[in-house]
């Protein structure tokens, strides 16, 4: 019998639930999140996945930017954040194709920030795909370029499958932010972007812990 392997194995298994117990009072199931219905999958498999579904017209998530922009550069390796434009209203699909076509001409990083920019701050009407298309000219895309991008089988396909997602989830609005595709941070009144961040580490060290205890099975 390899004890050696057993002793490790029960170490790491009891720092793992003793980090969990820690915050345990801290957050709880039903309270500060609720573990999902239906899971879904992680985008990369392995790496512990924070998703953020969000719409560009949503203030809310206007300002839940500045938080996770801060936020994710303190990520270690194994977490990945991922950003989720849900068209759950039809009136947030083209704002949705808009991140996809942005994505897909790899100017995401630029144009995603001054796009929020341009609605909460700058007050532009930025809802339709022909005032879209005149807002991505900005950035060096011609009309029919964007458009061409807009209606591609690929972005489309994208856009499906982020509503899809979040019916999946049975989310019920914006900003939501979800954790290894198992665990929905719950909104509160009372609670600050600042608070459901702390949720969301939390989540990621319950699923660390879990994954290194059942990697040393």
């Amino acid at each position: 019998m390899n004890y050696s392997h057993i002793l490790k194995t029960t170490l790491v298994a009891s720092l793992a639930l003793f980090a969990t117990l820690l915050q345990a009072e801290t957050f709880r199931e039903g309270v500060d999140y609720e573990l999902l219905q239906q899971p879904g999958k992680v985008e990369v498999p392995g790496k512990i996945e924070v998703r953020e579904f969000f719409s560009f017209s949503c203030p809310h998530c206007f300002r839940l930017e500045s938080f996770t922009s801060e936020w994710k550069p303190k990520q270690a390796e194994d977490v990945n954040f991922v950003m989720t434009p849900a068209a759950m209203r039809k009136d947030w699909e083209p704002l949705a194709h808009a991140y996809y076509v942005a994505e897909a001409l790899g100017k995401l990083d630029q144009i995603k920030p001054d796009l929020f920019d341009a609605i909460h701050v700058k007050k532009k009407q930025l809802f339709t795909q022909s005032e879209l298309a005149g807002f991505f000219k900005g950035y060096g895309v011609s009309e029919d370029d964007f458009n061409k991008l807009y209606n591609s089988f690929s972005v489309r396909v994208k856009v499906r499958q982020a509503t899809a997602l979040a019916k999946t989830y049975r989310l019920r609005g914006v900003p939501a932010l979800v954790v290894n595709a198992k665990y929905l941070v719950k909104t509160q009144n009372d609670k600050t972007f600042a608070d459901m961040l702390e949720v969301v580490d939390f989540l990621v060290d319950k699923e660390r812990a879990a994954s290194k205890v059942a990697s040393s099975e």
